[in-house]
């Protein structure tokens, strides 16, 4: 095949494959896989689905290289194995869970390029699918980019933004004995990450408090502030969160940064260009010119990946 045409070939079936993926861990098949190998029926009893479809989902989950097929039976792969299994480090099963969850947003593009976004209701158990998927998605080497690349010594003290499951903040504090951290978001969440805390055991290091961003302030006398994806481009109102984190800090205070970024081109990279057409993104150049209008100095990108559509920053207050 002509490589520019496989090159669009492969473009045009991607999204079939996603929804293969969505369907074979919303009926938890690799988790009901993980006890042993098991034939389609047995599968189809299991997921209470149809026998022939279960079969087919299963040709097309073998073909996805996420299971293998002996005789009649079918077995995780060690891909399935390590990332779709329930329960397991590296599950990313609620991140693909909340993809599903906005697949109508995508099915609706032509409308909304044409008119307008409209924001998908947001019921409990898709907030909660989002919540969890979070910390799928930093588990997965967004929590090893930041620790590797960010260096907390020496901080006693941080408040982290929205931070949803908590999940870096209780790395963090794994990673640093001397530091404390508190999780703010709104009691939806906090009851979520009251949850992982408690998984974690880190209940006397990472603390919570319920608030919103628009309405509260982020404390005082904070040396780290962790504004982790919640000011994805113009719609996340950054100037207003970057300066009420400049106002809680104690000087020399660090603020610590993770963003879809777009690079200053705004041509790329993929996962950041996709983001920014569903939620919004901000160039490199665009976000740290934000973090340097906001009074903070010594504004870098200390670490990026564009697999993951993560990059770190980090700057200082005077």
């Amino acid at each position: 095949m002509d490589e520019d045409i496989r090159r669009v070939n492969e473009l045009n079936w991607a999204y079939r494959a996603s929804r293969v993926l969505h369907v074979a861990n919303e009926l938890d098949i690799f988790t009901i896989l993980d006890g042993g190998e098991k034939t389609s029926h047995q599968i189809a009893e299991a997921c209470g689905s149809l026998p022939d479809m279960t079969d087919k989902l299963l040709i097309a989950c073998a073909a996805m290289g996420l299971v293998e097929k002996r005789g009649n039976a079918y077995r995780n792969t060690d891909l399935a194995s390590n990332c779709l299994v329930r329960g397991k480090p590296r599950y990313q099963g609620d991140m693909i869970a909340h993809s599903a969850a906005v697949w109508d947003f995508w099915q609706n593009l032509p409308d909304t390029v044409r008119t307008g976004v409209e924001r998908p209701e947001f019921t409990p158990e898709r907030h909660r699918s989002f919540i969890l998927a979070m910390h799928n998605t930093a588990m997965a080497g967004r929590v090893q980019l930041f620790l590797e690349h960010v260096d907390l010594k020496g901080q006693r003290k941080m408040f982290d933004v929205g931070g949803g499951p908590g999940t870096y903040s209780i790395m963090a504090c794994k990673k640093y004995p001397q530091l404390e951290a508190t999780v703010f978001d709104i009691p939806e969440t906090i009851a979520i990450t009251k949850e992982r805390i408690a998984a974690e055991g880190m209940q006397a290091k990472v603390h919570v408090e319920e608030g919103s961003w628009d309405n509260d302030g982020f404390g005082r006398d904070n040396d780290v502030v962790l504004l982790s994806d919640v000011m994805h481009g113009p719609p996340g109102n950054a100037p207003m969160k970057l300066k009420k984190a400049f106002d809680s800090m104690t000087a020399g205070g660090l603020l610590v940064v993770q963003e879809f970024l777009l690079n200053d081109e705004k041509t790329g990279p993929l996962i950041c260009a996709l983001f920014n057409l569903m939620v919004g993104a901000w160039s490199r150049y665009e976000l740290l010119s934000l973090v340097v209008e906001a009074g903070f100095e010594q504004a870098k990108i200390v670490a990026s990946d564009d697999e993951l559509g993560s990059s770190w920053l980090v700057a200082r207050k005077p």
